[in-house]
């Protein structure tokens, strides 16, 4: 995107940063009258997980010889809680999760994320929300290579949006997103993300079509990161977008576009980004869902870059009022550019995930959930690549509605 377009965007997202936030806060203050509906919903699970490669290490790796597959068991307790008043709602959700594995006994670890909404509507034409979300939890052993230390993350989330639309039919979407990730990795501990977004998009509604334009400007950070990379980054991202959606029989989305990145030493990132997804209900019992994406995302491991292209298909079938069995398969290619390992001038991954979830609701308040994975990456660096299964059993308490 040239200059000129880059200025527009960063000043038009300024203008609507106070907007998102004022109506917010102003509507937040409002006295919660008229009461309609108080839902609270604790759940509880429990799970037996078998694994073949903890780790996710690849075969040739020195420490493999050394770790063997093992179990796992996981205890969740959570409480969903909504509150609506008139146009108004507040959704939350807080959770704790405990880990305990039989023999790699120093992965045991407590988790834990909280996860709060503020939805308001002025009027039929105006609405908007505020949303809250922290989560502390173990860094995924796929984001590291030949690492069997246990590294825990904490991510924080804001997001303020304001929707206008016209009786014409157009809308205006406006979005404020602060996100910070504490996230230690080998080497680096006190590694740290901070990203601001700015988003904005126009949409023209016709009946069950909607199209327009999307523009997103994100100023970036990492802190605490060493010699791994260059500390601040700016992406501008410029999308056509459109959706069409029927109620009970299909959605069709889209959007093609353009984005750069540009860091603090001059080199950058730019690709062809978008995404095309389509649901269809085949049936009452059957549905299928496919989706194919691809974006710029941040890469913290190495506080860099990566450019991610991704399919992913899943079908649900549900022969009867209890049972759904739904299985899925996903691949994302990955490129990090600017990134060099061992006697390669880049890196790029390959990642397959097959998946099989069979749910069946024995009681109104229990469930059983019996799930298996396979995972398999192949990489041009071979210390990424890796290969691990999971097999496992899920009984989930909740209180039905």
């Amino acid at each position: 995107m040239d200059g000129f377009k880059t200025g527009l965007l960063r000043r038009s997202a300024r203008r609507n940063v106070a907007l998102c936030w004022y109506a917010g806060l102003a509507l937040a203050a409002r006295p919660l009258v008229s009461l309609a509906e108080v839902d609270l919903t604790p759940y509880a699970t429990g799970s037996y997980e078998y694994q073949s490669n903890p780790f996710y290490q690849w075969s040739g790796s020195p420490a493999r010889a050394a770790e063997s597959a093992d179990s796992v068991v996981t205890l969740r307790a959570g409480m969903d809680a909504r509150l609506l008043v008139s146009r108004q709602s507040l959704v939350a959700t807080a959770e704790i999760r405990r880990f305990d594995y039989r023999d790699l006994t120093f992965l045991g670890r407590t988790e834990g994320t909280f996860d709060g909404a503020y939805q308001w509507a002025l009027t039929s034409l105006v609405n908007g929300a505020v949303d809250y979300r922290h989560e502390r939890r173990m860094v995924p052993f796929d984001e590291l290579a030949d690492t069997r230390e246990l590294l825990m993350e904490t991510e924080d989330t804001g997001t303020a949006s304001v929707n206008l639309t016209s009786r014409q039919g157009w809308r205006l979407e406006n979005r404020v997103k602060v996100r910070n990730l504490a996230s230690p990795r080998p080497g680096v501990p006190d590694l740290n993300l901070h990203e601001t977004s700015l988003h904005e998009a126009v949409r023209r509604l016709v009946k069950t079509l909607s199209v327009g334009l999307d523009g997103e400007y994100l100023s970036g950070s990492y802190n605490g990161a060493g010699q791994l990379g260059t500390p601040r980054y700016h992406q501008t991202t410029l999308q056509f977008a459109g959706e069409r959606k029927i109620v009970g029989f299909s959605t069709f989305e889209c959007a093609f576009g353009y984005t750069r990145r540009d860091d603090a030493i001059g080199a950058g990132v730019s690709a062809l980004t978008g995404l095309v997804g389509y649901q269809r209900e085949l049936s009452s019992k059957t549905s299928v869902e496919a989706l194919l994406t691809r974006a710029v995302n941040s890469y913290v491991t190495a506080a860099g870059s990566e450019i991610d292209t991704g399919l992913a298909l899943r079908v649900v079938w549900r022969p009867t009022a209890k049972i759904q069995v739904t299985p899925g398969f996903s691949v994302v290619r990955s490129a990090f550019p600017g990134q060099t390992f061992e006697s390669q001038s880049s890196r790029h991954d390959r990642y397959r995930v097959a998946a099989l979830d069979v749910r069946y609701q024995v009681l109104d308040w229990l469930s059983l959930h019996p799930y298996a994975r396979r995972a398999l990456r192949s990489s041009n660096v071979a210390a990424f690549g890796f290969n691990a299964s999971a097999v496992g059993l899920e009984l989930a308490f909740k209180e039905s509605k």
